[in-house]
């Protein structure tokens, strides 16, 4: 009731006296009265879409639903340099505690200090910032945006690289979590169904792309769309693309300073479950890493585990509310 009162107090209403025959007066009211209903749907539905999450029922994540997470110390810094210089747009922010933004097929959750995703390990590592796992996101004119982005002071990790899907380079958001620029080439563009301007998938370090294909298909029900030998392959699941870039692959080349990419960090994958107890199981069962044990959040359950290589992958499932 609090929440209905006070949207309902914000909106102003206002109500409509008529001084005219009671018929007249009474068909006034069951308008007026509808119009006011129709308007605190209205609020309540702009009050609740940007502080809680929920599950499929209302429209929220669901089993076949994936994200990325990223750590930031500043939820509104972060959203207004995805929102202003890449082209997200924002979908959810609960206050300082975290917010998703998205750029086609691709959300991407921003975790604050304050958020259940944060929180430090078990054996006190804390969540930094950072690592290699990155986004990728596809663009028309990769040279204009590079300059864009340089006048705005944006920190740059390497220079252009090339290889068969076109031209990359790494740019680092505001708390130095990392993001690939890519053009792709003539031979991998929409007109031949690959992707375009609106197009992003995440990008993982793996020392065998046969080894990470077999283990995301096998245990976390990703479907294989491309496999290039042993210098990358893409899998999906749900919205989300991966990308596991072999040590082939121009994507893996060490930066100017020779800095290795390597795999792990805390950038991450984050896939909704329906049955988080029986998926820890089963994957118990198969020998794979666990980093925590279940956190608990106004969003649901959550705890992380790890490919192959070490990269970080989350499983939530997400409250019922």
């Amino acid at each position: 009731m609090t929440a209905v009162g006070s949207c309902a107090r914000a909106r102003g209403f206002q109500f409509i006296q008529d001084r005219g025959a009671r018929g007249h007066q009474s068909r006034l009211m069951k308008i007026v009265l509808k119009l006011i209903l129709f308007l605190v749907m209205l609020s309540l539905g702009g009050c609740m879409s940007h502080t809680t999450e929920s599950t499929a029922a209302t429209g929220g994540p669901d089993a076949t639903s994936a994200v990325v997470r990223y750590q930031t110390t500043d939820v509104d810094r972060a959203v207004r340099f995805y929102t202003e210089q890449l082209g997200f747009a924002l979908d959810l922010q609960a206050g300082t505690a975290f917010a998703t933004v998205s750029r086609g097929d691709l959300r991407l959750l921003l975790s604050g200090p304050g958020s259940s995703g944060a929180r430090p390990m078990p054996d006190g590592r804390a969540q930094v910032a950072g690592g290699w796992n990155r986004v990728v996101l596809y663009v028309d004119d990769l040279a204009a945006i590079i300059d864009r982005l340089r006048e705005a002071g944006t920190p740059f990790r390497n220079d252009i690289e090339t290889g068969m899907g076109g031209a990359q380079i790494q740019i680092e958001d505001p708390d130095g979590n990392p993001v690939e620029l890519h053009e792709a080439s003539a031979e991998s563009t929409s007109a031949t169904g690959g992707p375009d301007a609106t197009s992003a998938v995440v990008r993982y370090q793996t020392t065998d792309v046969d080894r990470a294909v077999r283990f995301y298909t096998e245990q976390l029900g990703f479907g294989l769309d491309l496999q290039v030998g042993t210098a990358f392959a893409t899998v999906s699941r749900g919205d989300l693309r991966l990308l596991l870039s072999g040590p082939g692959s121009s994507g893996a080349r060490p930066m100017p300073d020779g800095r290795a990419q390597v795999a792990g960090g805390w950038n991450r994958v984050v896939l909704y479950v329906d049955d988080l107890a029986a998926i820890i199981d089963r994957l118990g069962e198969a020998g794979t890493p666990f980093r925590n044990d279940i956190e608990r959040g106004m969003g649901g359950a959550q705890i992380q585990i790890e490919d192959p290589d070490g990269n970080p992958i989350e499983l939530h499932e997400a409250s019922a509310s």
